[in-house]
């Protein structure tokens, strides 16, 4: 079993990956909800190897510790621990996507399983970027997810009884929908968010039986992990109002407000991934 590496332009981000062992599609769903995420944060120096069915952790100034293979849901680890090869060879196997930091935080890269299982979502999803539009269809999709993001959150504040500023939501459609522009988060810690994002998203697209890349008519790349991460981005951002966000300094208190949300974004990813299942059965049954 041989991984292959892949660099996907223009974020450059790279995948490393290896065949996981099949499991049945009922009995990983189960375990896939006792998993947790394991953080090996920007200032930890550590070693990572496998004790028998464990991830085995030894840091500097710490206590040594192991973390079952079934209970890792994914791993946020940043460049100063040190991977044995039979330690990332039991992640991968065992479907366990791996995000690395950068000094400052923010992803640097990913590693993930060479396959999973396929879902009707991803062999639709090869079919529609055979057209050579698919550029254009897929981008509209994306937008109306943006959109439905921006009136969720407006409904859940008129619920609430908090109405909006005259002129508010027409900016965020201005700037999230039509701009594009990603959510920034939160100051000091905003490297440290999108990594837990971009590795949450990442469980879900193994989990959904998707890739994290496709490659469609005319060699463009559909980075859908990437696209993921930014709609869960803007999702949080809209969550967690700017009135918190001065509470939220240091990577402790970061990463419990983000696993405090986490179910409610994994939530969100099984609805993007609905919509666009829709969307695209939509188009090919038009095409057909």
């Amino acid at each position: 079993m041989e991984p292959s590496v892949s660099v996907v332009p223009p974020q450059h981000r790279v995948f490393c990956t290896a065949a996981p062992r099949p499991q049945p599609l009922a009995a990983e769903l189960d375990a896939q909800k006792s998993r947790r995420p394991l953080y090996l944060g920007t200032r930890v120096k550590a070693r990572v190897d496998v004790d028998g069915p464990a991830l085995h952790v030894r840091a500097a100034g710490r206590a040594e510790a192991r973390y079952p293979l079934y209970r890792v849901s994914r791993v946020i680890a940043s460049a100063r621990v040190d991977w044995s090869a039979r330690a990332l060879h039991a992640c991968l196997e065992t479907g366990i996507p791996i995000v690395i930091l950068g000094d400052d935080g923010a992803p640097l890269g990913s590693f993930h399983p060479a396959r999973v299982r396929s879902s009707p979502l991803s062999e639709d999803l090869e079919e529609l970027l055979d057209r050579p539009d698919w550029p254009e269809i897929y981008d509209g999709w994306l937008r109306a997810a943006r959109m439905r993001v921006l009136g969720e959150r407006r409904r859940a504040r008129e619920a609430a009884g908090e109405s909006l500023a005259a002129g508010e939501f027409k900016e965020l459609v201005r700037r999230y929908v039509y701009g594009c522009a990603d959510a920034l988060l939160f100051e000091e810690a905003t490297g440290l968010w999108r990594a837990a994002l971009y590795a949450l998203a990442a469980q879900a697209v193994r989990r959904a039986g998707l890739q994290p890349v496709y490659w469609g008519a005319g060699g463009i790349a559909l980075n859908l992990l990437d696209d993921l991460a930014r709609l869960l981005a803007l999702r949080l951002r809209l969550e967690v109002s700017g009135g918190m966000e001065h509470g939220l300094s240091g990577e402790a208190v970061a990463l419990r407000v983000f696993h405090a949300q986490s179910e409610r974004l994994e939530e969100q990813c099984d609805r993007f991934f609905a919509l666009l299942a829709r969307r695209v059965k939509q188009v090919l049954a038009e095409w057909r």
